[in-house]
């Protein structure tokens, strides 16, 4: 299976959103490795998902922790393909790791816009990939429109905004690198709504006639 865009599916903390993903062509699924996080993942539970999930990327996602932090973490959990934070000053401190990084951030954090595009030039050099998201619904569209334009110039996950009506016209308008979207719980064991995340991904599914 193969989708039209790079997809990145955060929050996975249970085998059915995993197999799910990857069985789609999701190419990245993030795990929160932060202890202060609602949807954290233990060590044996990330290893226990990860080895019945195969073609992916596993990304490390941190939201609030230091470079020390992360590193003891990471010890913890084995193999990461990559590794997600939200602090741009960290970076540096953590090219050590040898692990491709990815930055997350919240456009409607910057209410200076020229902020926000200085710490985009300034991190290019050591990211995978931007992930921005809009934490609230004030001013989507612009917000949006802005984060389209850094697109142009910057590797660019758009995380908001996103439906299974305009992610065609997202992906194909845009200069955008793909989408990340959000895992959802398990509502039983065996059993999983995917809703939305399942309607974006249908909507990017490559018909096997056409690949």
């Amino acid at each position: 299976m193969a989708l039209q865009t790079y997809v990145k599916v955060s929050g996975i903390s249970n085998l059915s959103d995993a197999r799910y993903c990857a069985g789609m062509g999701v190419e990245v699924l993030g795990y929160s490795f932060d202890p202060t996080d609602a949807h954290h993942v233990l060590p044996e539970q990330y290893m226990g998902i990860s080895a019945w999930v195969s073609g992916v990327q596993n990304a490390a996602e941190f939201n609030n922790c230091t470079p020390e932090q992360i590193e003891e973490q990471l010890a913890l959990y084995g193999s990461v393909d990559l590794v997600q934070i939200t602090d741009y000053r960290h970076l540096p401190l953590l090219k050590k790791l040898e692990i491709p990084l990815a930055l997350k951030l919240n456009v409607s954090a910057y209410r200076n816009l020229d902020h926000l595009g200085d710490i985009l030039r300034e991190a290019q050099q050591d990211v995978a990939y931007f992930l921005i998201e809009n934490e609230t619904e004030e001013k989507e569209e612009e917000w949006l429109n802005v984060v389209l334009e850094l697109a142009d110039q910057y590797p660019v996950l758009l995380g908001f905004g996103v439906t299974p009506q305009n992610v065609l016209s997202l992906i194909e308008n845009s200069s955008l690198k793909g989408i990340a979207l959000q895992g959802g719980e398990e509502t039983k064991p065996g059993f999983k709504t995917y809703d939305e995340l399942a309607d974006i991904l249908e909507v990017l599914e490559i018909d096997d006639l056409e690949s």
